[in-house]
């Protein structure tokens, strides 16, 4: 059964801060400690750690996210996503086999920030193309979904093989761009088989 979990003043304050302000990802801590009435940064930083480690918010380069307002979100119940074999991140790779959909990782909605975990699985990256945004040996959670933008990393297979990669256009040519700068992009010509499988979600390391 899952412990409730208090919240002090401050951190329901920045709760409903973050839901007013889901998209203004350019305040500062000394504006938002200013909005909610707290004298100093460190202590909205503070706050905000604490409430990654309620699951509250999601952390990551771009800085935080919140995923939930409630403790009874029941985001913190274990789920079983499975871990599809290997993604190329170089140029040349091997298929996705069958006995690797086998395994599988448990996790937690909050600790992944995705609501819709039906949608989601892991592939393990392979090679040196990514990095060192993504890393050999990393697992890689994807969001099945056709749709992406510009700046997203994809899930593609292409001619059979899967690749994580972005997908770039170049001289009105449609191009698979990987982010070590040492690898040549590589063109999508109308003669091959491509398929987007999803975008990238969450890299996590050491696994």
């Amino acid at each position: 059964m899952l412990k409730k979990q208090t919240l002090d003043s401050i951190q329901k304050a920045l709760i409903s801060f973050f839901k007013k302000n889901t998209y203004n990802e350019s305040i500062t801590l000394r504006e938002i400690a200013s909005a909610i009435g707290v004298s100093h940064p460190q202590t909205v930083l503070n706050k905000l750690n604490q409430l990654v480690l309620k699951g509250y918010f999601t952390k990551d380069e771009s800085g935080y996210h919140l995923i939930r307002e409630s403790i009874g979100d029941q985001r913190n119940d274990v789920i079983q996503l499975p871990i599809y074999g290997f993604a190329q991140c170089g140029n040349q790779g091997k298929k996705i086999l069958d006995e690797y959909t086998q395994e599988r990782i448990p996790v937690t909605p909050v600790m992944l920030g995705i609501k819709d975990p039906s949608r989601c699985f892991f592939v393990r990256a392979k090679g040196n193309s990514m990095e060192p945004k993504i890393q050999d040996g990393d697992l890689v959670l994807i969001q099945q979904q056709e749709n992406y933008d510009i700046n997203d990393y994809i899930f593609v297979v292409h001619n059979d093989l899967p690749k994580l990669k972005k997908i770039i256009k170049q001289e009105n040519k449609w191009m698979l761009e990987s982010v070590n700068r040492f690898f040549d992009k590589l063109e999508i010509s109308k003669y091959d088989d491509t398929k987007v499988i999803g975008i990238v979600k969450k890299i996590i390391k050491d696994m």
